[in-house]
């Protein structure tokens, strides 16, 4: 079946369905935190502790952006920085309570409305299909 479908298009439309949602939650979110920033907890919270240039690599900007990127969250208690134990020179970074507690928040939110997107706008068989496909795009994504 999959040699009957246009596997280009059926790309084009996974990456503009997921380029929508993703400006209309950017649009939708009422946190204080800019995109960087939540990027900046989002990678501690999943890879762990971090020094600035690999934080800088992951989101592929220089290493002067995520130091003001990740001094802003220090002053705000949601990331703190210790000396690396491999480098002296440097500092690892990780999340605080705090820090995960926004995020957490954060996520919450996004998620709940997701949620009630669905159960205001979907029938229950377009749900499920949506609950079958996601951790199919998870894959995909892992292999971008």
């Amino acid at each position: 079946m999959a040699d009957e479908i246009d596997v280009e298009a059926t790309a084009g439309e996974l990456r503009r369905a997921v380029s929508q949602v993703k400006r209309r939650m950017r649009s939708t979110r009422s946190s204080e935190l800019s995109a960087p920033e939540s990027s900046v907890l989002s990678r501690l919270d999943r890879n762990g502790s971090d020094n600035i240039a690999g934080l800088a690599r992951w989101d592929q900007v220089t290493p002067q952006t995520m130091g003001s990127t990740v001094a802003a969250l220090e002053a705000r208690g949601f990331i703190q920085r210790q000396p690396d134990p491999d480098d002296g020179r440097r500092f690892v970074l990780s999340l605080t309570a705090a820090g995960a507690r926004q995020l957490h928040d954060i996520r919450d939110a996004a998620t709940h409305s997701i949620a009630v997107a669905l159960r205001e706008h979907l029938s229950p068989e377009e749900i499920r299909l949506i609950h079958d496909a996601a951790p199919l795009i998870e894959r995909v994504a892992q292999f971008l």
